[in-house]
């Protein structure tokens, strides 16, 4: 492996990266639910610039560096490595798509017209497949349509699959083997998407110029402004999101695009020993942007049910306002109660695993403080 000299994200990079995924998450649940609210004032889905679309893209090049920073600063091996992704993943998508379940069953009750707008037949199929994290493979795409953003889940799985399969390989052709077979599992859509996870990856390992703080913190605006333009502007390529063949993969040349400009954000960071003036403000910062996870998880089944159990008037602004705080807070909360689960999911993982030694407690607080998104 290729001696790469890890970088040290503290104080306002930190902070930036929180604010991205917070930015992201909020984004997603927003467009969403104003979609929903007022319809005809939704975005086209003849233009381009989609947000909601946009927001998953971001989260894709931040997983990428964030998984690059783990693996290289902190690297505890391939079984470690699998449990701690298997169980961040299983500990947040298997609790949501069981409440996801129990949302659909009430609004099935309470509204079956409603619920008839989310339904394609095959339920059980669907929650079963997504809990497997395989409803996106090559050309299918078969999440519970009440929980939409599932789809993103199933590309992210893929993703920590084939990259931790290449970079703990020990070497020599035959270790290539599982790595392509993952490959030739995940099949062309969640390929054609990957190139923009592997520019968070690239936006780390790629050494950084020096340059004074300043200047940096410029160019990293300066790139995010570039990835808005990029998604406002660049239409369609190759294909309209959402329909066949790729679906949600349609336009991977313009998520290319908009990722490359994130990327570039993220590798001009800077980075080292910078310090905010508030700490306390960067602790509930930092705990803010790991609920976005059960967030973007939760959001759009919670929307669907508020309209199911509360009535909907469409087009009235002070309803959607008290639709997002309770959202917010309602996924806040189970965010909250699936967090404190996350140890059983790491134990399963540990006996399934085989993992036979501790790793020691600094080493667990240095992962776990790093790898929530």
């Amino acid at each position: 492996m290729i001696n790469i000299k890890p970088r040290v994200i503290i104080g306002n990079s930190s902070i930036f990266l929180d604010a991205l995924r917070i930015g992201a998450a909020l984004t997603v649940l927003y467009i969403h639910a104003f979609d929903m609210w007022f319809p005809k004032l939704a975005h086209p889905q003849y233009e381009p610039g989609e947000p909601s679309h946009a927001a998953v893209v971001i989260f894709f090049v931040l997983s990428g560096y964030v998984i690059a920073h783990t693996t290289i600063s902190r690297n505890r091996g391939a079984i470690l490595y699998a449990q701690a992704r298997l169980s961040r993943l299983c500990s947040i998508v298997i609790p949501a798509l069981v409440i996801t379940a129990i949302m659909a069953v009430i609004v099935k009750e309470v509204n079956p017209a409603l619920f008839a707008t989310y339904s394609r037949g095959h339920e059980w199929v669907r929650y079963l497949v997504s809990g497997l994290f395989m409803n996106e493979l090559w050309f299918f795409s078969g999440a519970p349509p009440i929980n939409i953003s599932l789809w993103s889940l199933s590309f992210e799985f893929w993703y920590y699959a084939i990259f931790g399969l290449w970079f703990f390989r020990k070497g020599g052709l035959k270790t290539l083997l599982l790595p392509v077979a993952a490959v030739l599992i995940a099949g062309p859509k969640i390929l054609a998407m990957m190139p923009v996870w592997l520019l968070g990856y690239a936006a780390y390992i790629i050494p950084r110029p020096t340059l004074k703080v300043a200047i940096a913190w410029c160019l990293v605006f300066i790139g995010c402004f570039s990835a808005w333009l990029a998604v406002v502007y660049v239409p369609f390529i190759p294909y309209k999101i959402g329909y066949k063949p790729l679906f949600y993969a349609n336009q991977f040349v313009t998520d290319w695009i908009v990722g490359l400009f994130i990327g570039a954000a993220l590798w001009i960071l800077p980075t080292g020993n910078q310090l905010i003036a508030d700490f306390k403000f960067a602790t509930v910062f930092r705990k803010a942007a790991d609920l976005t996870f059960p967030l973007y998880v939760l959001h759009f089944p919670l929307l669907v049910l508020w309209r199911a159990l509360f009535g909907y008037k469409s087009y009235d602004l002070v309803q959607l306002s008290l639709v997002l705080i309770t959202v917010l807070i309602m996924a806040s909360l189970l965010g909250w109660v699936m967090e404190m689960q996350r140890h059983i999911w790491t134990r399963f993982f540990k006996r399934l695993l085989v993992i036979k030694k501790e790793p020691e407690a600094a080493e667990v607080a240095f992962y776990n403080a790093h790898e929530k998104l």
